[in-house]
């Protein structure tokens, strides 16, 4: 069986091979030279280009924008192209050429001086465009020749700081050719002084901090998330040593948070369930079947009877949470017949569902919260006739459910408020009327995570309109 060569291996054959490199040193002198050599050339280039730009803001700049000014160039041919723009791309071409932070920060501040002068002349563009009096631009071309001056100013001192570039990289050469015979010298001293001091690196860097690594992998595979291992200083293992730390408190942190998922997915259900079958509805609407019994008005206590409960059937379902549209229709039905006998001509309702997706499955109960809330907090709020409609249309993908009301409607602010913290999806914290809104938002996002949405719009004094969209469940 051949042996996998361990990284102690790897490094004793390296150890041997440290003898043989020692021209090293001349490349690296080489590459130190050419380095300094195309330093010292671009600090020219860049003198040469700074003079010539300098020429250019001392001699053309100022002109070209008193002809501005007096109207010998129009604002359209001068934005197509002027001297300033040329300026600004010879900066720009300098500054990428440049090697140092001084170098940059001194173009820098001429590019924010161009900035200025760019400033100063859109306002005297918008004075020629407006008609604005000449007297105006007059006194701009003032702060415009201050500015051209300190831009000339930071150009020649570039030239400054290039030049002193160039002599001291010059002196860096000659420098660095008086140490080259000693460096040479001493390098082979080092490689085996490194050599014996190699072997004690590869124990106390690499070795151990992979046996941590290790037993931390051993760890996590027994579930023992909590156990971290030290970080080492080889920048390497280092790495790989914070990944699958990282990747332990990030397994702890999934489990917790699917534990609370799945305690919120049991107390939504049992706060949907509080809030659909709760004893005040169940009363009123036993109330109201007596009242009708003792009018001896039998086919409305029929009728009420009959809705209250197969509502109570469908909102319990057996325990089941995906019901057909079918039936989630005839409990938002159910619903509003009770409502309609107890308001009479108050309220009316209108259902438009097509009959191709009744049998397609949807999470029980996300239409009936909706079509209370826009009774309770909407249409009994006017006093003309109340109206809701419930919709839906059917895409390749989704269905879309639409709960209309002709209620107050909201203003504003407060239906950006609403908006804001049906984003959040906070059941808790519900706030004043609209317990269903929120329970029903938190109910699709657990269910169908982000592929589900529910959207309001409302009008002050016209009516809200629900949407809910909800992907196909096959």
């Amino acid at each position: 069986m051949e042996k996998i060569a361990s990284i102690k291996d790897i490094f004793q054959q390296t150890n041997r091979l440290l003898f043989s490199i020692t021209l090293i040193p001349l490349l690296v002198i080489s590459i130190f030279y050419t380095r300094n050599i195309l330093i010292y050339r671009s600090a020219l280039a860049n003198v040469e280009e700074a003079n010539t730009v300098s020429t250019i803001v001392q001699e053309n700049v100022l002109e070209e924008l008193w002809d501005l000014v007096f109207g010998l160039i129009n604002v359209t041919d001068y934005k197509s192209g002027n001297e300033l723009e040329k300026v600004r791309l010879a900066i720009e071409e300098i500054q990428s050429n440049t090697t140092t932070a001084k170098e940059g920060a001194t173009l820098d501040v001429a590019l924010r001086t161009l900035d200025t002068l760019d400033n100063y002349i859109s306002e005297m563009e918008s004075n020629i465009v407006n008609g604005r009096p000449f007297a105006e631009n007059e006194a701009i071309m003032v702060q415009v020749d201050a500015v051209t001056v300190l831009l000339y100013a930071i150009l020649q001192d570039f030239v400054r700081v290039e030049i002193e570039l160039a002599g001291q990289t010059s002196d860096d050469m000659l420098v660095s050719l008086y140490y080259l015979i000693l460096f040479e010298l001493v390098i082979v001293l080092i490689i085996v002084y490194y050599a014996r001091k190699n072997n004690r690196f590869l124990t106390q860097q690499i070795q151990e901090p992979l046996n941590d690594l290790i037993v931390l992998s051993e760890e996590l595979s027994q579930g023992h998330l909590d156990y971290r291992a030290k970080e080492p200083e080889v920048a390497e293992l280092r790495v790989v040593t914070e990944s699958m730390n990282d990747m332990a408190r990030n397994l702890h942190v999934l489990i917790e948070e699917n534990a609370v998922k799945q305690f919120d997915l049991a107390q939504s259900e049992l706060r949907v369930l509080q809030a659909q079958i709760t004893p005040h509805f169940i009363y009123n609407t036993l109330d109201a079947i007596l009242s009708l019994a003792e009018q001896g008005n039998s086919e409305q206590v029929k009728t009420m009877t009959y809705a209250l409960s197969d509502f109570l059937r469908i909102s319990l379902s057996k325990g089941q949470d995906w019901i057909t549209i079918e039936k989630e229709i005839r409990h938002v039905e159910d619903y509003l017949t009770i409502l309609q006998i107890r308001y009479g001509a108050m309220l009316t309702f209108a259902i438009d569902i097509p009959e191709e997706i009744l049998q397609t499955e949807v999470l029980k109960m996300i239409l009936q919260p909706l079509v209370e809330n826009a009774v309770y907090h909407g249409t009994k709020h006017v006093r003309r006739a109340g109206k809701v409609t419930v919709e839906a249309t059917d895409t390749d993908d989704t269905i879309q459910f639409f709960v209309t009301d002709n209620g107050i409607g909201m203003q504003e602010e407060r239906l950006l408020e609403i908006r804001k913290r049906l984003d959040q999806a906070t059941v808790e914290d519900s706030g004043e009327g609209g317990y269903g809104l929120y329970n029903v938002r938190k109910r699709l996002l657990l269910y169908y995570g982000n592929s589900a949405s529910l959207q309001i719009d409302s009008t002050y004094r016209k009516g809200t309109t629900i949407t809910v969209t909800v992907p196909k469940i096959t």
